[in-house]
C-alpha cells in the first residue's frame, strides 16, 4: 500500500479489530458500525480494500455495489443478496452460512404475493406461465389455501406445501426460484463427525462387553439412527421444531389471530392485506424479515462443541459501495442498516453482522448517526489519525472496549463516523490482521478427531476378534483355542453344537423361571489342538457324553419343578486341559461375585494342569467334583487330600489291582497270563497314565511285565513293533485315547506272535471305543477288553437281580437321537459311559441342593453349604446313580466313593459291549458275586 493510501493502515486495522471475533472466554459482543465519509472515489476505494482483507483471510462477507447488478427494489431483494453472498464467501472447509428462517420467511411472503395476484386477476385468470416446477407447485398451493374453506384444512394443505418444498438454506437470488436445498453434505459437518465417533465408541464398547454380534447391531442401529438425522435435518416437518422461533417470545415483530404456532403465523403471513399495492412490505413484515436474517446468524455463530461453527473466528461483514443519488437500490441500502439498528435496540441481543456504510457528507452523516445512536453519548467524527495503530494496539479500539464493557450490550456507541479526508491514520506497525484460528477448532478437527477414535474403536474390535472368540468369557488361547466360560450360547466345537446349545436353552428356561436356582460349572476339554490334524485329534466322545448326562440331570430336574432350578456354566479348559488354571482363576473371580455357583465338577484328564486348577477352586472352598478322573493323588498335597475335591471315579489303584486280578485268573475269555507289556504315556504332564501303569505292574506281580513308555504320539508305532518282536500274553493299554488309534493299527497290522493278541486298556479306551466299537470288533487279529468306569450293559439281571434299569439309560437314547440324528454315525455320537458319570455328577449335587433348600426353610443353598453336605453325607439312603451306589468316603481316601463298581468289559465281533464281571456296590443290597480280587 503506497501514496496516499497508507494513510488508510489505521482504518484497516480498526476495520478487521471490529470483525475478529473474541475467544470463547472473552464473549461474543455486538460490534458497533463502522460508518466512512468521504468522496465516492475515496468511499468506493475504502470499501475495495475492506473487501479484499476479507477475501484475504476468508471471513464472510458480501459485498453490496452498483456496479453490474440488478436493482434492490425492496428490502427482500437485498436480504436475499447479502444472505447469498455471506453462505457463499466463507474460509476453505468451514461450513457454509445458512439461512432457514430468513428462506421460510421470503417463501411466505413469495405465496401472500401470488394470493394477491390471484386476487387481483379474478377467477378466469389462467396460471402464469413459469420456469420452473417449484414456481407451479407454489402458484397452486396458494391457490388451494385461498379456496379453502377452514383454518384445520388450511393448516393441513400448509403443512404438505412445506414438507413438498423440502428445507432451503439458502434463498434464491430472485423470487420464484428455488434456493439451496438442504442436504446430506450441508448436515455432515455436525451429525456426521459425533455421530460416527459414537457409533465407533458404542461398537467397540459393545464388542468388549458383549460380542461381536451385538456389536455389528449396534453399529447398524447407530448408522441407520446417523442416516435418519441427516435426512431429518434435510427436510422440513412443519415447522414442529425447526422454524418455532417465529412463535417464540423473542419474535414480536408480527402476529395475528392464529399465531399459536407456526402454520397458524404462517396463515396470517399469507392472508395478510397489502395496504399500499405500490409497497409490497409493510413494516412489520420488513422487520420480520430481518430479525429472521439476524437469528439464522446467531444460528451460526453458536459456541457449542457439536456444531463446526464454533471454529469461526471472523464475524460475516456487510460492506456497501455509496450509490449515487437517485440510484433505486440506496434507499433500500440505508433501509437495510436502519432497521438492523432498530431491532439490535428494540431486542438488545448480540448478532455477529458487522457492517461499513459509506456516506456522502458529514451533514448526512450526522442524520444518518442520529437515527442509529444510542442515549448514552453523542455521536462524533474521528479523522484517520485517531485511528492509528501503535505497538500496544488501537488506543480508539481499546477505549471503546473498555466503555462496552461496563455498558450493556450495546455499548455507548452505535456508529464511528470516520472522516476518509482527514488525518493520517499511517504507521510504522502493520495493519492488524486478527487471531487466526486455533488448530483445535479447525473445521476438520472433529473428523480427525472422528477418525482417530474409529480407528482406536476398529482396532478394540479387531483386537477384540483376535483376543475373544466371544467376549469377554470366552477369549483365544495361545495356540488358538476358544477357552473361557459360557452358558452354552458360545460354541466350543461342531461336535458340541447341539448339546451346547441344549444347555443354554435350559440355563435361560431356569434363569425366566422366576424360581430360585444354584449354579454349577463344568470344566473340561471341549476343544481340540489347531495344531493337529489327524482324526483323532477329534475324539471328543467322552466330554460329548458329560455334557449330555448333565443336560439329561438339569432338564429332569428343572422340568420336575424341583427347587432349586439348576443352571450349568461351561468352562473350556482347552484340550489336554493346558490351559485349566488360567480358566480356573476366571471361575474363582466369577464364584466371587455370584454366590449362586456353588460346585465346580469335570476335572476329567488326570494331568498337571488339572491338579493347578484343584489347587486355585480351593482358595475359594468351592467343592470340586471330579468325573472320570482316576489318577491316586489327584488333589493331595503333601501328607493330606484336598478337603474340597470329591471323585467319582475308581482310584488307578483299584483300576488297576482288579485289571491285574482278572489278566492272571482266567478272566479275559480263559487267559490266565503270566506276562504282560504295559504301554504308558510318559509326557511330563500327564499323571494318569504313568500312574496306571505302575499300579498295573504292582499288582500283576509275580507275573513278568516289560514297560514301553512313550513320551510322544510319533513313538508309539516303535514301541508297539519293540513289544510285537517277543510279545507277551497280554498287552495292557495305560495311555491315553488319543494315541489309541495308533496303537490299535499299529497291533493290527503286525505280526505280533500269530494268533488273536490280547489287549485290555484303561478306562480312558472307553472314548475311543464309544466312537470304533464296530471297527474294533472286525478286527481279527486282536481281542480287546477294557474298565469302564460305567456301563449299561452292568445294569443285567446277572449283576443286578431283579432291579430296574437306572432312568438315565432309559433318557440317554431319545436325548441323543434328538441332538445327532438317529442315523448320526458312531463318531458322532456321545459316549454313554461317560454321560452316565456326567449325569452322577450333576445329580449329587442337586440333591444337595435340594435338601438344604427343603430343610432350611427354602434358603438358597451356598458353595459353603454344599460342600458340608458332601463332607458329612446322611447315611440313612445311598444315592443311586447310573454308574453305582454314591457315597463318599472320608477325606483320607481323598473323598472317594465307596465301593465304587469296577467294570470289566469286552468288545464283541459286532462292537457290542459285554460286561464279563462287576466289582463294587452297583446296587444297594445283596448282589449276585463275581470273580473280584480280595480286599486288601
Amino acid at each position: 500500500m503506497g501514496g496516499d493510501v497508507t494513510r488508510l493502515e489505521g482504518l484497516l486495522s480498526l476495520f478487521q479489530r471490529i470483525r475478529e471475533r473474541p475467544t470463547s472466554r472473552a464473549g461474543d459482543r455486538l460490534r458497533p458500525l463502522l460508518v466512512t465519509i468521504g468522496t465516492p472515489h475515496e468511499t468506493r476505494q475504502v470499501a475495495h480494500f475492506f473487501v479484499e482483507a476479507c477475501m484475504a483471510d476468508g471471513g464472510p462477507y458480501s459485498h453490496i455495489t452498483a456496479d453490474g447488478q440488478s436493482s434492490f427494489t425492496d428490502l427482500a431483494l437485498l436480504l436475499r443478496h447479502t444472505s447469498r453472498d455471506l453462505s457463499a464467501n466463507r474460509p476453505r472447509f468451514e461450513p457454509a452460512l445458512r439461512f432457514p428462517l430468513l428462506s421460510m420467511a421470503l417463501w411466505l411472503l413469495e405465496l401472500r404475493r401470488m394470493r394477491l395476484q390471484q386476487e387481483q386477476a379474478g377467477e378466469n385468470e389462467q396460471a402464469p406461465r413459469f420456469s420452473s416446477n417449484a414456481q407451479r407447485q407454489a402458484w397452486q398451493l396458494a391457490g388451494d389455501l385461498q379456496a379453502a374453506e377452514e383454518d384445520a384444512h388450511r393448516r393441513t394443505l400448509l403443512g404438505r406445501g412445506i414438507r413438498k418444498r423440502r428445507q432451503i438454506v439458502v434463498p434464491a437470488e430472485r423470487p420464484g426460484e428455488r434456493g439451496r436445498l438442504a442436504s446430506a453434505l450441508v448436515h455432515l459437518e455436525q451429525v456426521a463427525p459425533i455421530g460416527v465417533a459414537a457409533v465407533a465408541l458404542l461398537s467397540a464398547g459393545t464388542a468388549a462387553a458383549l460380542n461381536l454380534a451385538t456389536a455389528m447391531l449396534a453399529a447398524a442401529v447407530g448408522i441407520v439412527f446417523i442416516a435418519g438425522q441427516i435426512t431429518a435435518r434435510t427436510r422440513d416437518w412443519a415447522g414442529r421444531r425447526r422454524y418455532r422461533w417465529f412463535t417464540t417470545t423473542q419474535q414480536t415483530y408480527l402476529r395475528g389471530n392464529r399465531s399459536s404456532d407456526f402454520l397458524g403465523l404462517a396463515l396470517d403471513v399469507f392472508f395478510r392485506d397489502e395496504p399500499d399495492p405500490g409497497i409490497p412490505l409493510d413494516d412489520e413484515l420488513e422487520r420480520l424479515l430481518v430479525a429472521a436474517f439476524l437469528q439464522d446468524l446467531r444460528h451460526g455463530y453458536r459456541r457449542s462443541i457439536w456444531r463446526a461453527a464454533w471454529a469461526r473466528v471472523r464475524y460475516p461483514a456487510v460492506v456497501f459501495d455509496l450509490f449515487p443519488a437517485g440510484h433505486p437500490s440506496r434507499d433500500q441500502a440505508r433501509r437495510f442498516v436502519e432497521r438492523i439498528e432498530e431491532l439490535r435496540r428494540h431486542e438488545e441481543r448480540f448478532d455477529p453482522l458487522v457492517i461499513a456504510f459509506p456516506l456522502a457528507s458529514a451533514d448526512e452523516a450526522g442524520r444518518f448517526a442520529d437515527s442509529v445512536r444510542v442515549p448514552l453519548a453523542e455521536p462524533a467524527t474521528v479523522d484517520l489519525g485517531v485511528l492509528r495503530e501503535y505497538g500496544e494496539g488501537n488506543p480508539f479500539w481499546n477505549e471503546y472496549l473498555a466503555e462496552q464493557q461496563r455498558v450493556a450490550v450495546l455499548g455507548t456507541r452505535r456508529a464511528f463516523q470516520v472522516d476518509l479526508g482527514a488525518g493520517d491514520g499511517s504507521s510504522t506497525e502493520p495493519i492488524h490482521r486478527g487471531r487466526r484460528r486455533p488448530w483445535v477448532t479447525h473445521p476438520a478437527m472433529p473428523w480427525i478427531a472422528m477418525g482417530a477414535i474409529l480407528v482406536a474403536s476398529v482396532t478394540v474390535i479387531t483386537l477384540q476378534t483376535v483376543r475373544y472368540c466371544s467376549p469377554v468369557s470366552v477369549w483365544h488361547a495361545d495356540n488358538g483355542e476358544c477357552i473361557g466360560i459360557t452358558d452354552g450360547s458360545h460354541i466350543y466345537a461342531n461336535r458340541l453344537e447341539g448339546v451346547e446349545k441344549r444347555i443354554h436353552k435350559l440355563n435361560e428356561d431356569a434363569v425366566s423361571s422366576g424360581k430360585p436356582y444354584v449354579t454349577i460349572v463344568y470344566l473340561g476339554p471341549m476343544t481340540t489342538d489347531p495344531q493337529d490334524k489327524s482324526l483323532q485329534a477329534d475324539l471328543m466322545a467322552g466330554v460329548h457324553g458329560e455334557l449330555v448326562g448333565l443336560s439329561i440331570a438339569q432338564e429332569k430336574h428343572n422340568e420336575a419343578n424341583g427347587q432349586p432350578r439348576l443352571r450349568v456354566l461351561l468352562a473350556n479348559s482347552g484340550s489336554r486341559f493346558r490351559y485349566a488354571k488360567e480358566v480356573a482363576e476366571h471361575i474363582r473371580k466369577r464364584a466371587g461375585e455370584d454366590p449362586r455357583i456353588v460346585a465346580v465338577i469335570g476335572f476329567g484328564q488326570s494331568k498337571r494342569q488339572t491338579d493347578e486348577a484343584i489347587d486355585v477352586l480351593g482358595k475359594s472352598a468351592l467343592p470340586m467334583l471330579g468325573t472320570t478322573n482316576t489318577y491316586d493323588l489327584t488333589a493331595r498335597r503333601k501328607t493330606s487330600f484336598s478337603p474340597y475335591y470329591f471323585r467319582l471315579a475308581p482310584s488307578n489303584w483299584r483300576l488297576a489291582r482288579h485289571a491285574a486280578y482278572w489278566s492272571r485268573n482266567g478272566q479275559l475269555d480263559g487267559l490266565q497270563a503270566s506276562s504282560a507289556d504295559v504301554f504308558y504315556d510318559a509326557s511330563k504332564d500327564d499323571q494318569y497314565s504313568q500312574n496306571l501303569a505302575r499300579d498295573f505292574a504292582d499288582s500283576f506281580k509275580p507275573g513278568t511285565v516289560r514297560i514301553f513308555a512313550y513320551s510322544d504320539p510319533s513313538q508309539v508305532p516303535g514301541k508297539v513293533e519293540e513289544a510285537c518282536a517277543k510279545p507277551a500274553q497280554l498287552f495292557y493299554y495305560a495311555g491315553r485315547s488319543d494315541e489309541f488309534r495308533s496303537f490299535i493299527n499299529k497291533v493290527a497290522n503286525t505280526s505280533c506272535g500269530g494268533g488273536s493278541l490280547v489287549v485290555l486298556g484303561g478306562d480312558e479306551v472307553t472314548k475311543y471305543v464309544s466312537d470304533n466299537g464296530a471297527e474294533l470288533g472286525r478286527t481279527e487279529s486282536l481281542r480287546l477288553y477294557y474298565t469302564p468306569l460305567a456301563a449299561k450293559e452292568a445294569w443285567d439281571r446277572r449283576w443286578v437281580g431283579d432291579r430296574p434299569l437306572q432312568t438315565f439309560y432309559a433318557e440317554f437314547e431319545p436325548v441323543v437321537d434328538k441332538l445327532v440324528g438317529k442315523t448320526a454315525p458312531a463318531n458322532l455320537r456321545p459316549s454313554r459311559t461317560h454321560a452316565a458319570i456326567g449325569y452322577d455328577a450333576a445329580r449329587t449335587i442337586i440333591n444337595v441342593a435340594e435338601r438344604i433348600f427343603g430343610e432350611q426353610a427354602r434358603t438358597q443353598p451356598t458353595a459353603a453349604a454344599i460342600l458340608s453336605e458332601l463332607t458329612e453325607p446322611d447315611r440313612r439312603a445311598f444315592p443311586q446313580g447310573a454308574s453305582g451306589l454314591l457315597l463318599f468316603g472320608p477325606r483320607t481316601t481323598g473323598h472317594e466313593v465307596e465301593q465304587k463298581p469296577v467294570v470289566l468289559a469286552k468288545v464283541e465281533k459286532n462292537g457290542a459291549t459285554t460286561v464279563l464281571q462287576v466289582c463294587g456296590r452297583l446296587v444297594e443290597g445283596a448282589q449276585p458275586e463275581a470273580s473280584c480280587p480280595p480286599n486288601p
